[in-house]
């Protein structure tokens, strides 16, 4: 698992240096936007993350396009990354519509014109496309590769669902109204980050939705060999929440709202079993292709 134990360290030090970093970067945005500390802190880790990526990819030997899943010509990647974007849209789509039948979320039409409309796609799409090729690059891409070397695909695929799932619970918390924000604070928001783990039992459910599209990503580009299907999938998710976000509200008094988790509003058990559902029978179409 020495894998793992990396790149919990390249974490480690992103964070690290995140809150090092924190108060002059706050001080020098803060001059010119009126941003939260805690999303300038967000924004700070991922860049990072980002910057510190392929160094780190070098010191591991990872550093090529191949080993990251980056495997297709220019064209065939971006016709099988609009596939993946059709499909994951479908998938997000079918989750919305049962939601909504179910009473756990109400459509809400008329209070969204049709711009807000275009605006809520647009966005989502370039967010999703801007989240997937990052978190895609890095689990499915380098993490998956790494694991895959020296360990079996099961466990190559557990770890990095958990991995995944886990991350998106690791955000910095929003400091209160009027607290001073000074060298400290950053070191405060980043003790305060493994703060939603004191109550897993709270967001069971939207790591269980989380960690099984890890699973199902994992096994995507386990078959596939390249990233352009995932980074589609992913962002067709992605651009499909926030539209269902934008356009519907959570019904709190709803008999079936236990099927939502408190991360989104939109993902918890139903998503879950849904996401399941469609990495087992992948996995057994491969098997029964392969047997």
């Amino acid at each position: 698992m020495s894998s793992l134990f990396y790149f919990s360290i390249y974490l480690g030090v992103v964070l690290l240096l995140a809150a090092q970093l924190f108060f002059p970067v706050f001080q020098a945005v803060d001059a010119y936007w009126e941003l939260r500390p805690d999303r300038v802190f967000h924004r700070l880790i991922l860049l990072i993350a980002v910057l510190g990526f392929w160094p780190f990819l070098k010191l591991l030997g990872i550093n090529n396009r191949y080993a990251l899943g980056y495997t297709l010509a220019p064209l065939p990647f971006v016709r099988t990354v609009l596939i993946g974007l059709a499909v994951g849209t479908g998938i997000m789509a079918l989750h919305a519509a049962v939601l909504l039948l179910l009473g756990v979320r109400i459509f809400s039409p008329e209070t969204v014109r049709f711009g807000d409309w275009m605006y809520l796609l647009a966005s989502g799409l370039l967010g999703g496309v801007l989240v997937a090729l990052i978190e895609e690059s890095f689990f499915r891409g380098a993490m998956q590769y790494h694991l895959r070397y020296s360990n079996s695909l099961l466990l190559t695929l557990v770890f990095t669902s958990l991995f995944y799932a886990a991350v998106h619970f690791i955000h910095p918390p929003e400091p209160a109204a009027g607290a001073p924000v000074d060298w400290r604070s950053g070191w405060t928001m980043l003790e305060g980050m493994l703060h939603p783990f004191k109550n897993f039992a709270g967001l069971i459910d939207s790591f269980a939705a989380l960690f099984m599209a890890g699973l199902l990503l994992a096994l995507v580009r386990e078959r596939s060999g390249s990233l352009a299907l995932c980074i589609g999938i992913h962002a067709g998710w992605i651009m499909m929440i926030r539209l269902t976000r934008g356009v519907s509200s959570e019904v709190a008094d709803s008999p079936n709202a236990f099927l939502i988790g408190s991360y989104d509003g939109v993902i918890g058990w139903a998503a879950a079993i849904l996401l399941g559902l469609l990495a087992l029978g992948y996995w057994l179409t491969g098997i029964r292709r392969t047997g």
